[in-house]
């Protein structure tokens, strides 16, 4: 069921089959529909992803089964998630299968385990580039005998590191001065390393009469990341810097059973999550930015779950989950500041995903979990609070095939919840003050979409995805400032509209390859508007959510060689709660080589991106057009023109004349 088009839409892209070269998950991710990535920076910079209009905070992301997101840490850094040769990242753009864990409001997004039964294969993907980039990504999958369901084992490994100094226009010295000046950011190099080791065996377990052989997955991940965090062009550091480790593993046993309606599989997975969080700052500079000198945060997280998926009766499909958690935050000895209160969080899900087909080119979907948990939160400073509390999320799901018009159409509806984070319920007794009664945030969605594929023999296909959604939030949990000292709360506060559509387009006429995503967004922040001469109120838009994001790619294959050019555009975009602050359009153009050597099994590349070196934009100052850096985020600065040489080998690649691997593209 999981990335059915009935289920929910879902966009794919994987390592490796992508026009571009990947230089970490956020570029791997940010070309899909519906998904808009903001950087604080270039490559491996800290960066957040936002699904059809929603905050970070709201996109639950998993691997492997694996929640990396929680009431500690509802907003992950992209730059944090491993990669490796093969690696594929799926984006639920709202509804995902209950049984992958809780949802979010905004959409879940899983990278993928690897495959237990993949094909044996060894990978090893290099590359050199701009700002002293080095990056490495080893792949291997074996399996350790000669029988076919021998055990097996894959093996991947990454490392990453540059300096992260790029030049910028500086605009408070270029309008001292009446000239362009030219500041380099620094402290924002980044070194991480990461290890995936997944081992998986058949098992037998019980008589011949009560099951056969199952099996059981082993997955292992270790990470370590230093990030400079060099901050913004009015309040730029040098020595501040973020220190991350994360260690997870998780252990499943599926094992499929005998039953007189069929052969359901038993499934059973227990997972822990470590995470540590450490930041070091100079004492003149955590003065200036009002952050702590050092700190040291440890995040411990336990789960486990048991389902069982079936087919009880001829076209139907379901699959039963009862999954549980314990969650506990931290707070190591702080300097500059005091510590924030640590916190748990115990909870329980029950969730239900069933297909069904009642004719061959009609499925019908519905989805639905039920939460509860538990929250206790204590320190020296405040005195203990505890709060119990529910939800319940589901949707359903229709998908029609219009044979012999090579057409799909598919509609979903249903309601999405989010549970307040430890940050927001409970503060962190500085820049926050903690809301004990916070609800969690609901909203309800709908979409409806096209998708159309074809070909004309061999050498011309295309396919088309065309989705139209619309989303109510309520209860939206955002920060309000509170007394004379500037901190802030987090409040439950109105409603907010977001109405979009996405179109994900793949064409080939050999020799010609094109591939375009495009999403178009319109928000309302309904919790507060601005007064016009005009009479009514007038909603201003959610800040960060572009109404244009477009990326484009063209490709020509000439023999062994691969030309292509790309075109990455956002517009209208605003910065502030009250949309007063529009962010200009930019357009940043691509352009890349490759060139296969089937016979020494390599693939050399050569990306370069900002291709015109755009660096700066016109925004609407109080006094006429200010000339500033163009960024994701305001006064965040993007580099400019960067190269990246890279080179892939494959021990084992497609025989020669192998059928085409089915494209990455939403369903």
């Amino acid at each position: 069921m999981r990335g059915d088009g009935a289920g929910g839409f879902v966009s794919r892209s994987t390592e490796g089959d992508t026009p571009r070269e990947i230089t970490d998950a956020a570029s791997l991710l940010a070309p899909l529909p519906g998904v808009h990535v903001r950087r604080f920076g270039g490559d491996d910079s800290l960066s957040t992803v936002s699904i059809r209009g929603s905050s970070s905070s709201q996109v639950a992301i998993v691997l492997g089964g694996v929640p990396l997101t929680g009431g500690a840490d509802p907003t992950l850094d992209l730059g944090s998630l491993p990669l490796w040769p093969g690696a594929e990242l799926r984006a639920y753009r709202s509804f995902a299968p209950a049984c992958l864990g809780p949802g979010s409001l905004g959409g879940t997004l899983e990278l993928r385990a690897p495959s237990p039964t993949a094909k044996p294969r060894t990978e090893v993907w290099s590359a050199v580039g701009s700002f002293g980039a080095l990056r490495l990504r080893v792949g291997d999958s074996r399996r350790l005998g000669d029988a076919p369901d021998a055990a097996q084992v894959t093996t991947a490994l990454s490392a990453n590191r540059s300096d992260g100094d790029f030049s910028y226009v500086d605009p408070l010295a270029s309008s001292a001065r009446g000239a362009r000046v030219e500041r380099e950011r620094k402290n924002a190099g980044v070194a991480a390393a990461n290890a995936l080791v997944q081992w998986s065996a058949p098992i037998a377990l019980g008589g011949a009469e009560a099951a056969r052989d199952g099996r059981v997955t082993v997955l292992t991940l270790l990470q370590a990341r230093r990030q400079g965090l060099a901050g913004t062009i009015k309040a730029p550091t040098e020595t501040e810097a973020l220190t991350s480790t994360r260690a997870l593993a998780s252990v499943e046993l599926a094992v499929p059973v005998t039953t007189a309606s069929g052969s359901p599989t038993l499934f059973v997975r227990s997972w822990g999550r470590r995470d540590h969080l450490a930041l070091r700052s100079r004492a003149d500079e955590s003065q200036l930015s009002g952050t702590p000198q050092r700190t040291s945060d440890t995040i411990v997280a336990l789960g486990g779950a048991a389902g069982l998926r079936a087919r009880p009766a001829r076209g139907l499909t379901t699959e039963v989950r009862l999954d549980g958690s314990g969650e506990r935050f931290a707070p190591g000895a702080w300097q500059g500041a005091t510590a924030p209160g640590g916190a748990t969080r115990a909870s329980t899900g029950l969730a239900a995903d069933l297909e069904l087909r009642p004719a061959e080119r009609l499925a019908l979907t519905a989805s639905g979990r039920a939460d509860v948990w538990h929250d206790v939160a204590a320190s020296e400073a405040t005195a203990r609070a505890t709060e119990d509390a529910g939800r319940g999320t589901g949707h359903l799901g229709a998908q029609v095939d219009l044979a012999p018009l090579p057409l799909t159409l598919a509609a979903h509806g249903g309601h999405l919840a989010r549970a307040p984070g430890f940050v927001e319920r409970y503060g962190n007794r500085g820049a926050f003050l903690g809301s004990p009664g916070l609800r969690p945030e609901a909203a309800t969605t709908v979409d409806v979409g096209l998708t159309a594929e074809g070909a004309a023999g061999r050498r011309v296909r295309g396919k088309l995805e065309l989705v139209g959604f619309s989303t109510w939030a309520s209860d939206l949990i955002v920060f309000v400032p509170q007394g004379f000292y500037g901190r802030a709360r987090a409040t439950n506060i109105g409603v907010a509209r977001v109405l979009g559509a996405e179109l994900d387009a793949h064409a080939e006429l050999e020799p010609l390859e094109l591939r375009a995503s495009y999403t178009f967004l319109r928000t309302a922040n309904d919790s507060t508007c601005d007064a016009t001469l005009r009479g009514p109120c007038v909603a201003p838009p959610l800040p960060g959510r572009p109404g244009h994001d477009l990326v484009l790619d063209a490709a020509l294959r000439w023999g062994p060689v691969r030309v292509r050019y790309g075109l990455d555009l956002v517009a209208d975009l605003g910065a502030d709660l009250a949309g007063a602050v529009r962010v200009p359009p930019r357009a940043l153009q691509s352009v890349g080589v490759r060139v296969s050597l089937p016979a020494s099994r390599l693939v050399f590349a050569l990306d370069v991106a900002n291709l015109a070196d755009l660096r700066t934009a016109a925004y609407a100052g109080a006094l006429g057009p200010v000339e500033e850096p163009i960024g994701d985020l305001y006064e965040y600065p993007l580099p400019g023109r960067s190269f990246l040489l890279s080179a892939r080998f494959s021990a084992t690649p497609p025989a020669a004349g192998a059928a085409k691997q089915p494209w990455p593209g939403a369903q």
